[in-house]
């Protein structure tokens, strides 16, 4: 085993333990945040379903509802960041295979892959930044 491959491997593993790490964690947030936001959403709708106290407490009701969106929108956003996630861990996973076989077409294919990639995550950064209003 030469050296670059050492290397190689050592970082596709390093990789792949902060993906595992990536993956629960924006795992977390999307799933707490969608029960949340539909939760949330539940309780907000009842109470403003109620005739005099939906109409009283209707100022707080459109907050809680713009916060919900909030939510929702954070928890969409780990959707995407996990749909990355594993699509980078693949691309890592592909990459290794065809260095470790010498395809060298598969090489660039996942080199390909990986750009376009690389593209569309941050065309994401982008639009989130113009929704923070950075």
């Amino acid at each position: 085993m030469g050296f670059f491959s050492r290397i190689g491997k050592k970082i596709s593993g390093g990789l792949e333990s902060a993906g595992r790490l990536g993956r629960k964690v924006l795992g977390t947030v999307s799933r707490v945040g969608h029960k949340i936001s539909s939760v949330g959403g539940d309780i907000v709708g009842g109470i403003e379903r109620v005739p005099v106290l939906g109409q009283m407490l209707a100022p707080v009701t459109g907050v809680a509802r713009s916060a919900l969106g909030m939510v929702e929108n954070v928890a969409s956003g780990a959707d995407k960041g996990l749909k990355a996630l594993n699509t980078g861990e693949r691309l890592v996973r592909e990459g290794a295979h065809a260095i470790r076989t010498g395809d060298v077409q598969q090489a660039q294919s996942v080199l390909r892959q990986g750009m376009e990639g690389g593209k569309e995550a941050k065309s994401n950064l982008e639009r989130a930044r113009k929704v923070l209003g950075k």
